[in-house]
């Protein structure tokens, strides 16, 4: 009996697996959801694109829905059996259960259409395209929607790999907007009944991972690839973002509403780049081919923000939080470099502002606090409607509006869910229908009956085609157009009252990250940049700023905290690395020439001869100190001023012990005792005696005259005692 019973059990999982072909199914969704944990062997066997989708928002002139999608074998396995279908979820009606669809968690069994045979075996690495098309009007025959409203939508793909059993291979989730029943009379405005439109402002965002790995004062910049010039140029992620947002410059409401947030370091980058720049090409470097691609991306963006919102992120994203615990200086450093936009630009950005990825902490707070940032935007308790909020610390206060964190959601990729549905994916993950999901949720938010400020923020690292990204924003202009929410300058949304609303700052660190590991680090090399500005003074004839020259070490330590760098852990070690070495590069300019030959002390008391030179364009404050070195004794030197790409020779007064031959290490270093260049080397010869030595030779030529006497003494007192 436990046998038949374990075998009728595999069965009814296998069927539950496999799906039954026939007419469409209604179903409980709680029983019909997936929720055991996809077998190892089955999570990396097909990769699902959506080639095509129409319509992507249902309406009462829809009739069927047609979806094109192409599967790829990226197993070592052949693949038989291969169905397809689609699953119908219900109707969205709060935020839990639509975050649940936007990770590809929710039920999806409401309604199930008829299997499809995809076609015959698929070898390993071999493609094929197939269509799934179902009507939308009848329930026996495809889809039927009950009501207007969000619905999630599976696109199921199962199927047999070699020496396995058929289960399902691949699925993409998505939204689908229903916004006017197929079949009725046409669209309806869907804002609730009694309430009004929400006001709409748009983060558009203007960011890249930092690439660069040196970038001294007036001279060459490196990267360490030349991804950033195929992000510039026509078609790549960069372009497609200053391209789609042009393009809706003609909806005078609709662009009115976007404020860009434009990350300072990429700009800085993108404008050395224009000068000519080089690319890490493993031990070596080769010249980068993206300065005339920098400069036309520096030109479209220029004239797309002129005279429109602008605001900062944190120079190259840097994660404040992480930085204010251990180098608070350098957290204001990162709030305050938006003068870059200006300088590159030519538009001033939002004074006061600070666009924001993640909750900060009362350090972090009181840190944008002394870089003049007060207005915070974005990503801090975005849950919720995009409300003003005063969020106090002990020395400062700071209004948070925070950004609706669904949305963003919805547009970032990498989200599902791997414990449901091998081989998950979401609408953001294929290129082709990459803000679906985005646009569907800013219809939710928009028709819940909810009036309160909606703020929209794309992720930072958006990575989406040109075509995807009109697609959007006419999709919002279109629901702007019936009424379904307002666009409003940003301006109107930044500048709205608190009404009161006040809570204190968070406490403590907020956002773990792997990059944590390498703070000390970080707070090291920021001191000994701390200790070398103090040593240095700007020359009248230079006029270069000490900080101005170490500055790029400074954005070098931002850089190892992006909130952009993949693998952050790995990658910041990298990043400090680089800035470390920029670092003692310019330390190095200022080194001790080494003699050619030995140096000969004409006297015991003779100065050691040594040529000290600075290449720098600054004035700096040197200490040379001589190694411990047996027979000699080097008197103390007061600390020295050289002059900006100057050489200086110095007598350093010692005195030999002892005549013959010894080496001593001459070092140099700040007066705050950082080393500057590596110690040099003297070999030194002394032929004189040294005045210790002339006082313990005669003492010793005094006691040797003494003996001799005594013992001569003793001697002719023996012989006169012999002789009687």
């Amino acid at each position: 009996m436990t046998r038949i019973a374990f075998a009728l059990g595999a069965t009814v999982l296998l069927l539950f697996l496999t799906g039954m072909a026939g007419s469409p199914v209604r179903a409980d969704p709680e029983r019909q959801q997936d929720t055991a944990q996809p077998p190892a062997d089955l999570t990396e066997m097909l990769r699902l694109d959506v080639t095509s989708m129409t319509p992507r928002i249902v309406t009462a002139r829809a009739r069927t829905l047609t979806i094109t999608v192409t599967i790829t074998n990226i197993s070592n396995r052949p693949i038989d059996s291969l169905r397809a279908r689609l699953h119908l979820g219900s109707k969205q009606t709060d935020r839990d259960t639509l975050t649940e669809a936007l990770t590809a968690g929710s039920p999806m069994n409401y309604q199930l259409t008829p299997f499809i045979d995809v076609g015959p075996r698929l070898e390993p690495q071999q493609q094929r395209t197939f269509t799934l098309k179902v009507g939308l009007r009848d329930a026996r025959t495809g889809l039927e929607f009950p009501e207007t409203g969000i619905y999630p939508l599976l696109i199921n793909v199962n199927g047999k790999p070699e020496d396995g059993l058929e289960a399902r291979l691949a699925a993409s989730h998505l939204l689908l907007p229903v916004l006017s029943m197929p079949g009725g009379e046409g669209g309806t405005n869907g804002v609730a009944s009694g309430t009004s439109a929400p006001a709409t402002s748009i983060l558009w965002p203007i960011a890249s991972t930092p690439r660069v790995v040196d970038d001294p004062l007036g001279d060459g910049l490196v990267l360490a690839d030349d991804t950033l010039a195929e992000e510039m140029r026509p078609g790549g992620r960069l372009d497609a973002l200053v391209r789609a947002a042009e393009s809706v410059r003609d909806d005078e409401r609709l662009f009115s509403s976007l404020c860009f947030v434009i990350d300072p370091e990429l700009v800085a980058t993108a404008s050395a780049m224009t000068r000519g720049y080089q690319v890490r090409t493993g031990p070596g470097l080769s010249e980068g081919s993206g300065s005339a691609d920098a400069e036309a991306w520096l030109a479209d963006l220029r004239t797309l923000v002129a005279d429109a919102c602008v605001m900062p992120t944190p120079y190259a994203r840097a994660d404040i939080s992480l930085l204010a615990g251990s180098s608070p200086d350098l957290a204001t450093l990162a709030a305050s470099r938006d003068g870059v936009i200006k300088d590159v630009l030519g538009v001033t950005p939002r004074d006061g502002a600070l666009a924001i990825e993640s909750e900060l902490s009362e350090q972090a707070l009181d840190a944008v606090s002394k870089a003049g940032k007060n207005l915070l935007i974005g990503g801090m308790d975005g849950q919720r409607a995009a409300v003003p909020t005063t969020v106090t610390t002990g020395d400062s206060e700071h209004t948070v509006i925070p950004a609706n964190e669904l949305v963003t959601l919805a547009l970032r990729p990498g989200v599902a869910r791997g414990d449901t549905t091998a081989n998950a994916t979401v609408a953001a993950d294929d290129p082709t229908i990459a803000t679906q999901n985005g646009l569907a949720t800013i219809a939710f938010r928009a028709r819940d009956g909810d009036s309160a400020p909606l703020l929209i923020a794309p992720p930072w690292e958006w990575s989406v085609p040109h075509d995807e990204l009109i697609w959007l924003l006419r999709g919002i202009g279109d629901f702007a157009r019936d009424g379904t929410l307002l666009p409003v300058a940003p301006s109107a949304m930044f500048g709205a009252d608190t009404n009161g609303t006040t809570r204190p700052a968070q406490q403590g660190s907020l956002d773990p990250r792997g990059s944590r590991e390498v703070t000390a680090d970080i707070a090291a090399i920021d001191a000994t940049v701390a200790d070398v500005t103090s040593a240095m003074t700007e020359a009248t004839t230079m006029q270069v700023d000490p900080a101005d020259l170490l500055l790029p070490v400074r954005e070098g330590l931002l850089r190892a905290t992006s909130h952009a760098l993949p693998n952050r852990a790995q990658v910041a070690r990298a990043a400090v690395a680089d800035a470390d070495n920029q670092l003692n590069d310019l330390l190095d300019e200022v080194s001790i020439t080494e003699p050619d030959r030995t140096i000969s002390l004409a006297s015991g008391s003779s100065p050691i001869p040594v040529s000290i030179r600075n290449d720098l364009p600054v004035e700096i404050t040197v200490r040379v100190m001589l190694s411990s070195t047996s027979g000699l004794r080097p008197d103390d030197i007061s600390d020295q001023k050289l002059a900006p790409e100057s050489a200086v020779n110095l007598r350093v007064p010692a005195e030999a012990l002892r005549a013959g031959r010894f080496t001593v290490d001459v070092s140099l270093s700040t007066p705050g005792g950082t080393p500057l260049s590596s110690p040099t080397r003297f070999q030194l010869a002394s032929t004189e005696y040294g005045v210790v030595t002339v006082i313990v030779t005669a003492a010793a030529g005094g006691a040797l005259l003494l003996l001799a006497g005594r013992r001569i003494h003793r001697r002719l007192r023996s012989n006169g005692a012999e002789r009687g």
